[in-house]
This record gives C-alpha cells, structure tokens and sequence, in this order.
C-alpha cells in the first residue's frame, strides 16, 4: 500500500476560563473526523457552536 495522507486540523484551545471544552475521538493531534465540544460555566452563555469538527 501507498503512503496515507491525513488532514490536521488547526490546534484547539481545550483552557477556558468560564467553561470547558472537551477533545473528542482525538489523540495529541487534532486530525480529520475528530471533535471538541463547548460547555460554559454557571452563569455563562455559549456564543457560536457546541461543537468544532475537524473536517
């Protein structure tokens, strides 16, 4: 078999300060089919999606 290519994905900020972001299906590189998801802190309000995909 040929060499695989794998798409990597910009690195995501896993350290919020009023919330917490979860890597999902990830290893140490955000690489194509893999996920973070978004939560925010009491009090606080998600802005934009719960979800990043790396496609």
């Amino acid at each position: 078999a040929g060499p695989v290519s794998v798409r990597i994905c910009p690195k995501i900020h896993l350290s919020l300060e009023n919330g917490r972001a979860e890597a999902r299906a990830m290893e140490r590189v955000p690489v194509e089919g893999t996920w973070a998801e978004f939560s925010c802190s009491p009090g606080f309000r998600l802005v934009g999606s719960a979800r990043s995909n790396c496609t």
